[in-house]
């Protein structure tokens, strides 16, 4: 999936089917993903879906819409695979060659039953002067045109093949524990930033997965939440099941969260009993965070620092400088803004599980090992309700449950512009009578309080 899709017009049908058939076994390698979440599509929530898919499109190295992910981030996430060279091969050959039509060739004329075959300016001659044509013709000086057979003949063409020829194997990066921190606190709710931050980090502990690296996850906000091991692939649906299921509480502590990390590294490493504080950590953290926080703690310069600062508006001047100390302290730094993020199209991979219903019975030499022909069908059945169930509405803002601040006192539970002017207008009445009491009339047969005088017309 992560190769571009050729230009197949012009392609012959086995061309076209052979093309169809990669891209259909690609997309149902990608949705492996659903494998080690350990859920069922029909159980899983479409929220989890549409985080699955981006964490899908990240690990496939496809563009995400709206989001424009560094290098270095899109090394930490994407399995390594490997590098491939096309070669040119040049071979010099002889061939034979038949000529499709045969030669012609000009020379005298031969016998008298050639005349018809005489050349246009012999046969001019004859019109101008008999007399001299005649004459040409008896001493053999009249040409003719006439057909030879040349036969087959040889020719050197070069050859030219291209052969596809493995560079170097997978790249093995030699990570035996990741260590990550994904920050939850309210400020992550704006920009689509939680749900990037998911997506991120499902993608990088699937790749670290598989390469049989120990996972350990932290949450932290205004405290730091417990951690969550996953030392063997058995383990992961828990950790996955925890990820998608956080939700943002509390403000933003990256000091405390930073500690409990390095002091949970150290007991890992091992610090303390004849290992140095300072050697290279075979741990990796990886830090996920709008990194909105007064205050870093200095992190050991083996410890090797991935930081991914998600971007989605102005940063308070008083964060300034507990972020430059997070960029300085880190391996590497990417700053990702996830205001625009768009998710993924769906249209093409829906039409491609539809032809693969089309394609009739599966080759079962095609069919994976330890697999049966009918797997497949359910795997394409279950992918199609997924993408019927990521495509699904999303609720509007006004059929959302009210915000808090937009819950006060006297305005009732459910917010409208309507009721609000409503509830304007009548505190303002009451204010008005507050101020400007109405003065009651007095009774009848009553003098009105204070004295009246009147003033003289004049």
């Amino acid at each position: 999936m992560a190769d571009p899709v050729p230009d197949l017009a012009g392609a012959s049908p086995a061309a076209r089917a052979a093309a169809l058939q990669a891209d259909l076994e690609a997309l149902y390698r990608s949705w492996g993903i659903l494998d080690l979440v350990g859920e069922t599509v029909d159980t899983l929530p479409p929220e989890w879906l549409r985080i699955l898919n981006i964490a899908r499109t990240l690990r496939e190295g496809l563009p995400l819409p709206g989001v424009d992910l560094p290098e270095p981030t899109r090394r930490l996430v994407q399995p390594a695979r490997p590098e491939y060279q096309v070669i040119e091969r040049r071979e010099q050959k002889h061939r034979i060659v038949y000529p499709v039509q045969p030669d012609t060739r000009i020379q005298p004329l031969r016998h008298i039953e050639d005349l018809p075959q005489v050349t246009m300016p012999d046969l001019l001659m004859r019109d101008l002067d008999p007399a001299i044509f005649e004459f040409r013709l008896l001493s053999g000086d009249i040409n003719a045109l006439y057909h030879v057979d040349p036969g087959p003949a040889e020719e050197d063409y070069d050859e030219i093949r291209e052969e596809r020829v493995l560079v170097s194997p997978p790249a093995g990066r030699r990570r035996q524990r990741v260590y990550v921190l994904l920050d939850v606190s309210n400020s992550m709710r704006e920009a689509n930033k939680l749900l990037f931050a998911k997506a991120l980090v499902l993608a990088y502990l699937i790749t670290a997965c598989e390469e049989r690296a120990q996972l350990f996850f932290r949450t932290f906000a205004n405290r730091v939440h417990p951690r969550t091991d996953c030392l063997e692939p058995a383990a992961f649906p828990a950790l996955a099941r925890r990820i998608l299921q956080v939700t943002p509480d509390g403000s933003t502590d990256i000091r405390a969260a930073l500690a409990a990390a390095v002091g949970d590294i150290a007991d890992l490493d091992g610090v303390g009993r004849g290992r140095d504080a300072f050697e290279t950590s075979p741990t990796e953290l990886l830090l996920i965070s709008d990194c909105e926080s007064y205050a870093v703690p200095s992190i050991p310069r083996g410890i090797r620092l991935h930081t991914i600062h998600l971007s989605g508006g102005p940063m308070a001047k008083s964060y300034a400088a507990g972020f430059e100390q997070i960029r300085e302290a880190s391996t590497t730094f990417a700053e990702i803004d996830t205001t625009r993020l768009v998710m993924p199209g769906l249209t093409r991979e829906r039409w491609l599980l539809q032809q693969d219903g089309r394609l009739g019975p599966l080759d079962t030499e095609a069919a994976e090992a330890g697999r049966r022909p009918g797997d497949r069908l359910e795997r394409r059945n279950a992918l199609l309700r997924a993408y019927e169930r990521m495509a699904e509405r999303q609720p509007a803002q006004g059929d959302r449950a009210p915000a808090p601040l937009l819950r006060a006192p006297g305005f009732g539970l459910q917010f409208s512009l309507r009721r609000l002017l409503r509830r304007y207008a009548a505190v303002l009445h009451r204010l008005r009578r507050q101020l400007f009491p109405r003065r009651r009339p007095a009774p009848g047969g009553l003098a009105p309080a204070g004295p009246v005088t009147f003033r003289p017309r004049r």
